[in-house]
């Protein structure tokens, strides 16, 4: 790990401001980050790291986008972006999803097909494991398609707004991460550097539309993006957070990130009674924390010099745990945009000793 820190130290050239890192996490992180920046409105952010949702955001605000434009946006159907000259729509599942049904139904058949064939096969399957038999036969029929989603329309979406597709001509120097699916290598849109070694590949020839489609594309759920003849998925598969970006890139860094599990012990009540749902949520937010926990520890011991804030959602709060990851619903909105100013107000508290 150490001489990975060591390469981008090398590489990546220090610049005067903050760095702001913004993490993945759907909705319910745009959202969220929404309100991070409502309270610390940071002024003189040199640098902005984003992955999936952070780099949805990331990517209007280095364009010239203000977080008053992006929070208005959520109330009104539309809003006038002066640094755009367009306006800017509400957000909407239809500018997110777009079902490939062609696919679905391909899926579906097959899918039944196999099913079929599996019933047939009953009388063979005397004195075999039938369950085991059974859960081989659906996972090796979900092989048919890369995904339920196309992210064209979030593509498509920035394509229409952005000023310049151009990573060079924002703002703020922008940094969208993805990961190469075929080669476990991070990659990182931007409109500085290009370089490439084991683990990193910087590019500056990819257009911020693509490269924001790329970061957005969860496996599963949205199908991967392909870029040079290479397939792209989600930055925080390969990296959660990119931090180590940021923190190459300023002396002050804020990181915004929605990975917190849930601290409900003591309370009486349990995760195991919320349903499969939020067990599978919980436990991934303590993957992604451990992830960060170990990062953090690397950074803070080689970096000591730096201001690194962390900024997540508190681990007692339960309405944000339980929000769904893609909601569009205002009330849902509202309750992870508060989440958000809870924590930025903690961090504010910690920057103004911070200055003392």
């Amino acid at each position: 790990m150490t001489d990975q820190l060591s390469q981008l130290d090398v590489k990546l050239e220090k610049q005067p401001g903050i760095s702001l890192v913004l993490s993945g996490g759907a909705t319910k992180a745009f959202y969220f980050h929404l309100g991070v920046l409502k309270v610390l409105r940071p002024e003189n952010i040199s640098s902005i790291v984003g992955t999936s949702a952070g780099a949805v955001i990331g990517a209007f605000i280095a364009s010239g986008a203000s977080v008053e434009n992006l929070l208005t946006s959520l109330h009104q159907k539309q809003v006038y972006v002066p640094k755009f000259d367009s306006w800017v729509k509400t957000l909407t599942s239809t500018m997110l999803f777009k079902p490939k049904y062609g696919d679905i139904a391909k899926q579906s058949l097959l899918s039944s097909y196999a099913g079929l064939r599996f019933m047939l096969s009953l009388p063979r399957l005397y004195n075999r494991d039938i369950l085991a038999e059974a859960l081989d036969t659906i996972i090796h029929s979900q092989s048919h398609i890369s995904g339920f989603f196309d992210t064209v329309a979030l593509e498509d979406l920035f394509k229409s707004l952005l000023p310049s597709a151009d990573f060079a001509d924002t703002e703020i120097d922008l940094y969208v991460v993805a990961s190469a699916l075929d080669a476990a290598q991070r990659a990182v849109f931007n409109g500085k550097y290009t370089f490439q070694d084991e683990e990193n590949d910087f590019m500056i020839d990819v257009p911020i539309h693509r490269a924001v489609r790329a970061s957005s594309a969860i496996p599963g759920i949205f199908e991967p993006v392909k870029i040079k003849d290479r397939y792209y998925i989600d930055g925080e598969v390969k990296r959660t957070l990119s931090a180590d970006i940021g923190v190459r890139l300023a002396d002050t860094i804020l990181i915004s990130h929605t990975y917190q599990p849930l601290r409900i012990q003591g309370t009486g009540r349990s995760i195991n009674d919320m349903g499969w749902i939020n067990i599978v949520k919980q436990s991934t937010s303590m993957l992604f924390q451990e992830r960060i926990a170990v990062w953090r520890k690397i950074y803070e011991r080689e970096h000591p010099e730096k201001r690194i804030f962390w900024i997540q959602p508190d681990p007692d709060d339960v309405d944000f745990f339980l929000a769904p990851e893609f909601s569009f619903r205002p009330e849902v909105q509202r309750k992870m945009i508060k989440s958000g100013e809870v924590a930025a107000l903690k961090v504010l508290q910690q920057i103004e000793e911070d200055h003392v």
